[in-house]
């Protein structure tokens, strides 16, 4: 619910950012040791080819246990948060790739695309459980906050939530900046819409959350999977510096706006280019994707504001 404060203009609920607001620490985690991380995560030494939400954001390890070492051998993990039986630790790479760690029960790993003055979007957070949120974007105007009245919900869809451990046991959030991203894990490109229609593709601009319907049927743990026709409006090939690894960060506008992870090395894009495979607008991603969002502090977005259409995906 929207609250009014003493001038009577409607505010938003905002106890969360004054709770997490500055409270990062880079003191040293208290599970520091590589084969304690082997402990926390038995789920995550099986061998695999390769692991598509961490490629997308340029960590190409075989294992989730080689990218948790990766991180602690960086000596940039940093404590953000405390809950019972433990820490939330988090790997921020300068490329806005971010490794988040629940070092307590139950346990869990995910990554992330927040790069530094990413686009904001508003949104309300229910929480499933310890990783994944219910995610309600709405279409809020200065209008509407004026009058009090409710923003109308533009769509719903499931994420891990990057302050989820700090947060599960509160009641939904409501009227939140929302640094969104949608990790890549089978998707196809293409460079324009004629060549998606042509492919059989019908509409862009569509986001269908399969974690949210499966979580309506109860028939499979909380997941942040979703189906993506999308357009890129704009690139930035980003460089991982935990292992010098490229991506793509593409921003998406259209039905709401995100971030798009995807692998520089993505089977659709050319090898030898000699000059961007997204120089010009337009492509279109389709495919399956997993969905990221981190809660932003209200004030690190632009100088107009989350919304004013100064924020970007790769800081255009």
């Amino acid at each position: 619910m929207r609250g009014v404060n003493p001038g009577g203009v409607p505010t938003r609920s905002c106890s969360f950012h004054r709770l997490w607001a500055g409270t990062l620490s880079t003191c040293q985690p208290r599970y520091p040791a590589p084969r304690v991380l082997r402990r926390w995560f038995p789920m995550a030494t099986a061998s695999q080819k390769e692991i598509p939400e961490l490629s997308s954001v340029g960590l190409a390890y075989p294992q989730w246990q080689d990218a948790l070492e990766a991180a602690y051998a960086s000596g940039q993990l940093s404590v953000i948060g405390e809950v019972s039986g433990g820490q939330v630790l988090q790997y921020a790479d300068t490329s806005g790739a971010t490794l988040t760690i629940l070092a307590a029960p139950p346990y869990g790993s995910f990554v992330g695309l927040h790069p530094a003055g990413q686009l904001s979007t508003t949104g309300h957070v229910t929480m499933v459980n310890d990783l994944i949120g219910i995610v309600d974007i709405v279409a809020d105007s200065p209008m509407l906050q004026v009058s009090g009245a409710s923003a109308p919900v533009i769509t719903s869809f499931t994420a891990t939530v990057g302050q989820g451990p700090m947060i599960a046991e509160q009641e939904p959030l409501e009227y939140q900046p929302l640094s969104i991203s949608a990790l890549a894990t089978d998707v196809r490109i293409f460079p324009d819409a004629v060549a998606f229609a042509e492919s059989g593709g019908t509409e862009v601009g569509s986001v269908t959350s399969r974690g949210l319907s499966d979580l309506n049927n109860g028939a499979t743990s909380p997941h942040a999977q979703a189906t993506v026709a999308v357009e890129v409006s704009e690139a930035e090939l980003k460089t991982n510096e935990l292992n010098g690894q490229q991506f793509w960060a593409l921003t998406c506008r259209r039905p709401f706006e995100f971030c798009l992870a995807v692998a520089a090395d993505h089977p659709d894009l050319p090898t030898d280019a000699t000059r961007s495979p997204f120089a010009t607008p337009g492509a279109v991603i389709s495919g399956d994707v997993q969905f990221a969002i981190s809660i932003n502090d209200p004030g690190a977005c632009s100088p107009g504001g989350c919304g004013s259409g100064d924020c970007g995906c790769g800081g255009h």
